[in-house]
């Protein structure tokens, strides 16, 4: 994820924090404060559990491939953004361990059968080439209606040139903006936490919102989804990316690390 705006009008604050991780710490990488018990989390920085989001710091704004060592006083710092206003750019991860399986094909394509909690009118679902490459590849619309926790249905006045699905296609359900399923938030980062995960078969958790989404492709500039234009159709001759602007509810700056809750009813 990068750096887009901040909801108070800041530019980026970016500081030189200790960091502390087993493994790299990579550019675009949600930080956060880890549990105290450990020693080696004391003073620093570490990479965020993509699906809690709690007690975040601020995103690496560089990588780091060396970590501290709390105990010889070997410290290492990295660059990472820390304010608790931003708004980051994340591209929804398509690899397989991010999508839904689709278990019942369509001949219309206008609507895919995938195991969700309720309440996701909405979204939008697109096909992946994660199964295959032909079928329903590239089918997008946006969530006009669903069926218990299974069947996403597209919005009836943007449905008319969607390709038939199989049940061997592989979807992934972008979030709605402002959406949640559960207080506090319900945005899961995929793992690594620098790419966003969309809903899967489980709920999300993590306690973060996606304020917009958008598409981009080769063949066209980033744009905000809307369904006049961009439902209903297939884009398999793009293969297009998506994108979310996500903020973190739980920011240690902002909330103090407690939860920052939204009304589920």
């Amino acid at each position: 994820m990068k750096w887009h705006y901040d909801v108070n009008a800041a530019e980026p604050i970016i500081r030189d924090l200790r960091v502390y991780d087993a493994g790299d710490l990579s550019v675009g990488q949600a930080v956060a404060c880890g549990p105290t018990a450990t020693a080696a989390n004391q003073g620093g920085v570490i990479a965020v559990d993509p699906v809690v989001l709690d007690n975040v710091v601020g995103v690496m704004n560089e990588t780091v491939t060396a970590a501290s060592v709390t105990a010889t006083g070997v410290d290492v710092y990295g660059k990472v953004i820390i304010n608790p206003g931003a708004v980051y750019l994340a591209q929804y991860s398509q690899l397989a361990a991010d999508d839904v399986p689709d278990t019942a094909g369509d001949a219309t394509g206008k609507s895919v059968t995938v195991t969700q909690i309720e309440d996701h009118e909405g979204c939008w679902a697109y096909i992946t080439n994660v199964a295959s490459s032909t079928a329903g590849y590239g089918n997008l619309f946006k969530v006009g209606a669903t069926t218990n926790t299974t069947v996403l249905t597209a919005v009836t006045d943007y449905d008319d040139n969607l390709l038939a699905n199989a049940a061997t296609d592989t979807v992934i359900v972008i979030h709605q903006p402002y959406g949640a399923d559960i207080a506090g938030g319900s945005v899961n980062l995929a793992t690594g936490g620098v790419n966003l995960q969309g809903y899967t078969a489980a709920q999300a958790t993590g306690a973060a919102t996606v304020l917009e989404v958008y598409i981009a492709s080769k063949d066209r500039p980033m744009e905000a989804l809307r369904a006049a234009k961009h439902s209903g159709s297939n884009y398999r001759n793009e293969a297009p990316q998506f994108f979310g602007d996500i903020w973190f509810s739980e920011h240690m700056l902002a909330t103090g690390g407690t939860t920052n809750t939204r009304v589920i009813t």
